[in-house]
């Protein structure tokens, strides 16, 4: 089964179509994203994750500029496009898309929080549009089972609360996204 949602930037210039297929060999998404603001830029992605939802692979390609490819074996090690073994990303479970929510989307659904109940976890997060990839603890906590959840950088310098649908489709993540029709 397909869905296709779309986003807008908080500032209402920047817009990401997204279609999420959730197969029985694991859940891809597909998008494409036109950002808003100083860094204008095109991009579009592909999310192929293993049957529990962690990321299988990740890639992402700025229209005119660079592009990425990383695969995973589900337990923390990552090869790049050229299959070599990329030690500065052992550990991470997900991917974090610095410009879209859709990777959010992916870590609620596979970590599947119970109310109150709260997760760490490490992320490869790729900054757009240069995509500059580092490592990223975060924290999720289910606040309203299949409705909200509290985003948290571990290192304390970010946090959001954001909304979903019981499908983990994000619907608001303020200051940064808002689902459109």
């Amino acid at each position: 089964m397909s869905k296709a949602v779309r986003w807008q930037s908080w500032d209402g210039e920047g817009l990401e179509h997204m279609v999420f297929s959730d197969r029985p060999k694991g859940a891809v998404a597909e998008g494409a994203l036109l950002s808003g603001g100083e860094a204008r830029f095109a991009a579009r992605y592909e999310l192929t994750c293993h049957p529990d939802g962690r990321v299988a692979e990740a890639r992402v390609a700025v229209v005119g500029g660079p592009q990425i490819s990383l695969q995973s074996d589900g337990d923390g090690l990552w090869r790049n496009s050229d299959g070599k073994r990329v030690p500065a990303l052992v550990g991470a479970s997900d991917v974090d898309l610095s410009a879209s929510p859709v990777t959010n989307m992916l870590t609620i659904r596979r970590l599947g929080l119970a109310e109150g109940e709260s997760q760490e976890i490490t992320a490869v997060y790729v900054r757009l549009p240069d995509l500059e990839i580092t490592l990223d603890r975060q924290r999720y906590t289910c606040l309203e089972a299949g409705r909200r959840y509290l985003y948290e950088a571990v290192d304390g310098t970010f946090k959001a609360e954001i909304e979903t649908e019981d499908n983990g489709l994000i619907t608001l993540y303020p200051g940064l996204f808002r689902r459109v029709s």
